[in-house]
């Protein structure tokens, strides 16, 4: 009768072990998809001042254009721009995967470096060719998303780890998670 008794006992713990580690992951995830819900509302802010701006005022930016500078960094600017919204469409169908993140933070840093190659123009007699007023929207936006990426980034970095702890990673796999990328 004691094995019996120590072998429910036992089975007991180990149900409410799981079950303890189960929800602690679910709200370790259910944080890290908080914090990508900000991260992805700051850069659909950004994507729409930035693809507002330049529709507005591509022409006239394009006008200005440098010897040193293209008219075509104004449409390499709007075709990183669209690969970078197809990318949060991806993420926010396929929450915390590794491949949508990722591809989210090489459109972002491929926006980034489209813009510096737009913004680096030197003025000319009719002006800068980026407007002041664009550019500090642009340096806001830029670093709410920096700020929002951040969290974001130590929100999963957290999840990761715990994914990866002794006890824990014996069941996790069992119970359907994943690691999740970084931005």
């Amino acid at each position: 009768m004691d094995s019996s008794l120590l072998l429910w006992v036992l089975l007991a713990l180990c149900v409410f072990w799981s079950v303890g580690v189960y929800n602690r992951l679910m709200r370790m995830r259910a944080r890290g998809l908080r914090a990508l819900g900000s991260v992805e509302k700051h850069m659909r802010l950004y994507a729409d001042l930035v693809r507002d701006d330049v529709a507005q005022g591509a022409a006239s930016h394009a006008q200005k254009a440098s010897p040193d500078r293209s008219p075509d960094d104004w449409a390499v600017l709007q075709s990183a721009l669209q690969g970078f919204e197809a990318a949060l469409k991806d993420v926010g169908a396929s929450a915390l995967r590794y491949e949508p993140l990722d591809r989210l933070g090489h459109a972002f840093d491929t926006v980034q470096d489209a813009w510096r190659a737009v913004d680096s123009a030197p003025p000319d007699l009719a002006g800068p060719v980026v407007p002041a007023a664009m550019r500090s929207q642009w340096d806001a936006t830029t670093q709410r998303v920096e700020t929002a990426r951040g969290g974001f980034n130590k929100i999963v970095t957290q999840y990761n780890e715990a994914l990866a702890q002794f006890p824990a990673r014996l069941v996790v796999g069992m119970m359907g998670f994943k690691p999740s990328g970084l931005l």
